[in-house]
């Protein structure tokens, strides 16, 4: 008699020492291209916010220009019309209910501008250098909306002043990155993005001062919105403006 003969397959599989570099090699591919997809994903959100920041507060200005815009001439300005305007602007946002009753400072400390043990300010400018005060005339948002972003706006040093910080405590909280600048043209009723050119006494479209990666200026970022808006690199411009983010 003949026996039943058995075809047996071999079973081959990866060997421990196999995994084990398969698995550094996906862990080091991983860690470098993981913090630039971060990145690009951090650079589109603040895009998108600026974008959004500014619709919004053009919007909310179109109504306000016949009756107020005059009020900021330097030669016919008043303090209450100004207080005024500003009470009308905001009401055309959707503002926090609970911070309607805080001071500047408190909601200052809302939008983790100032750290609470040693009360110095931690917004940054373009460049990512740590400031000790807000630039010069203009201020920081004092309004928190609820989608998250936050504006402010004050008649000071014969100009307006208008900031909007897209995204509000999301920081980086820096200059020319999430929070920007505006003035308003009291004889064109209009919106100007700081650094397009002269505005009243003050011109910030000198880029290698006001928005540059390599400039030491304690406003630098200030005249970033004009480069934001036209979405170009103001240190090189072959590139789009948050792709040169520094």
């Amino acid at each position: 008699m003949f026996g039943r003969t058995k075809n047996y397959k071999k079973i081959t599989g990866f060997t421990l020492a196999e995994v084990l570099i398969t698995l550094a090699i996906i862990g080091v591919v991983a860690a470098m291209t993981i913090p630039t997809l971060i990145t690009k994903y951090q650079t589109k959100a603040l895009e998108s916010g600026f974008k959004k920041s500014y619709s919004t507060l053009v919007q909310a200005l179109v109504p306000l220009q016949n009756e107020f815009y005059g009020a900021f001439s330097s030669d016919n300005n008043s303090s209450t019309r100004v207080t005024d305007f500003y009470t009308a602007l905001w009401q055309n946002y959707k503002t926090l209910d609970e911070n309607n009753n805080l001071s500047a400072q408190d909601i200052w400390y809302e939008l983790n501008y100032i750290d609470r043990r040693t009360r110095k300010y931690t917004i940054k400018d373009y460049a990512g250098n740590v400031l000790t005060q807000y630039p010069a005339c203009a201020h920081l948002p004092t309004q928190i909306f609820t989608d998250g972003s936050a504006a402010g706006g004050i008649y000071n040093c014969y100009a307006n002043w208008i900031s909007v910080d897209v995204n509000g405590s999301g920081g980086p909280n820096a200059i020319g990155h999430d929070i920007f600048y505006f003035g308003i043209d009291s004889k064109t009723k209009r919106l100007i993005p700081l650094g397009e050119g002269s505005y009243g006494f003050w011109n910030y479209a000198d880029n290698n001062t006001y928005c540059s990666k390599n400039s030491t200026n304690e406003q630098n970022g200030i005249g970033c919105t004009y480069w934001a808006l036209k979405n170009i690199c103001p240190d090189d411009e072959t590139k789009t403006y948050w792709e040169c983010l520094p």
